[in-house]
């Protein structure tokens, strides 16, 4: 269970964060000034002191501009760039094929166009971009790597893919917002035309569904994260501070946590993913011989060819990168076995590493402990001493009685002499 609050605590934040931006946005349109459009084109005055403004309107666009790709009239247009490439990584399986894509490039234009309520129209600029619903206009992919590229009037330069990728494609995407319809804007006034406000992070907003909908919207995607945020949050705290970890039924990838030895016939399993290996913690509990034997599981065509150092808790070398097997022995106390690749730098060039198979064996108990468990059983099967049992000599081992000495046997009764039988009668 603490596993699962990890993972809804990051969905509670990221829910958290949806909501708060979604506020923020709502907070920005209700504090724009939002004028009649004549007013704003004739009244710099009409915006805020940052000269932030906010009309709605019916689209008017004498000169519309034409979205490259797609020929289609429009007043705003975004061209997505895309490389689709694959590549082949060496694993423990083998050779393994990715595929992927890249955006190369994002082209953000259109044309000057006007808004008009009724009062007079107020010239918007969205050349450099705007925050809008847009229509898919033009999709179409090229079997080409990289290079020149031509999408009806639209031109790109692709680079090669980078590093160990390879180009299988290249796609692009445009998307429009025809010249027609109504549309609720937002930005700075300059000029007498409203465009993206000044900063990295100034955005031109506007909406196709008008600035009541954009409201609704923004308000009810904020609700929607603070709820989910706080229905994940605090069970997901709870969780993850106070539910006890899964621990392993039994041995197998991290259930690597070895008491004493491993179970007959199973193993622990896990990843080496660099040079450092991995660490497994051993508990003894019976002083003993043990046999470490550590190596790939069955099936894989690359296999780690594995290296096993054994430390004490103090920090002492035991054991030194033996090859798949050591046997050491060891006192009760806790361990930790490490288990690498004997070819140093070789796991890096594999994806998701090595995996291993350990496992632990005693094989034998060490004879101060067989002797104690012997005389302790001795002691436990043994009956109570009579309180005038001898004493042990000296120099005898201790734990040993001395039998007591034999006495002597009592002298045999003898028979009654037999007496003379009566003379029979005449």
């Amino acid at each position: 269970m603490q596993y699962l609050g990890f993972v809804l605590v990051p969905l509670a934040l990221i829910g958290l964060l949806i909501g708060l931006l979604q506020h923020l946005k709502g907070k920005k349109i209700l504090a724009a000034p939002f004028r009649r459009t004549g007013e704003i084109a004739q009244n710099p005055a009409a915006a805020d002191a940052k000269g932030i403004v906010s009309c709605e309107g019916n689209i008017q666009a004498q000169q519309p501009a034409m979205a490259p790709c797609s020929g289609q009239p429009c007043i705003y247009f975004e061209i997505e760039v895309v490389q689709e490439w694959e590549r082949h990584v060496l694993t423990e399986n083998g050779s393994k094929r990715e595929t992927g894509k890249d955006t190369i490039q994002t082209v953000k234009s259109g044309a000057v166009f006007f808004v008009d309520d009724g009062s007079g129209p107020v010239a918007v600029d969205p050349t450099q971009g705007m925050d809008v619903g847009l229509d898919k206009s033009f999709e179409q992919s090229q079997n080409v790597s990289y290079g020149d590229v031509v999408f009806g009037q639209f031109r790109a330069q692709v680079p090669p893919a980078s590093g160990d990728k390879h180009g299988r494609a290249v796609k692009v995407v445009e998307k429009i917002v025809p010249p027609m319809g109504g549309l609720f804007v937002m930005g700075q006034l300059t000029n007498g035309h409203i465009r993206k406000p000044d900063g990295m992070l100034g955005k031109m907003l506007a909406s196709r569904k008008g600035r009541a909908a954009l409201l609704g919207a923004t308000k009810r995607n904020a609700i929607i994260g603070f709820v989910a945020g706080g229905l994940f949050f605090f069970p997901g705290v709870g969780l993850a501070i106070f539910a006890d970890p899964p621990e392993p039924t039994k041995a197998g990838e991290g259930a690597c946590n070895i008491l004493d030895e491993s179970k007959p016939n199973e193993y622990c399993s896990g990843k080496i993913y660099n040079d450092d290996g991995s660490d497994v913690p051993l508990t003894v509990t019976k002083a003993g011989t043990f046999q470490i034997s550590g190596g790939p599981p069955r099936g894989k065509k690359i296999p780690v060819i594995a290296a096993i150092s054994v430390k004490d808790a103090s920090g002492k070398v035991l054991v030194a990168d033996q090859r798949e097997r050591a046997t050491v022995d060891l006192q009760p106390g806790t361990y930790t076995i490490n288990i690498k690749d004997s070819i140093p730098g070789d796991v890096a060039h594999f994806k998701g590493g090595f995996s291993y198979e350990l496992s632990v064996k005693r094989t034998a108990l060490l004879e101060g402990a067989s002797a104690a468990a012997e005389a302790s059983a001795s002691a436990s099967a043994a009956p109570e001493a009579p309180a005038s049992a001898p004493v042990a000599k000296a120099g005898l081992k201790p734990g040993v009685v001395t039998k007591p000495a034999a006495t002597a046997k009592p002298a045999a009764a003898t028979k009654p002499v037999a007496s003379a039988k009566p003379a029979g009668k005449k």
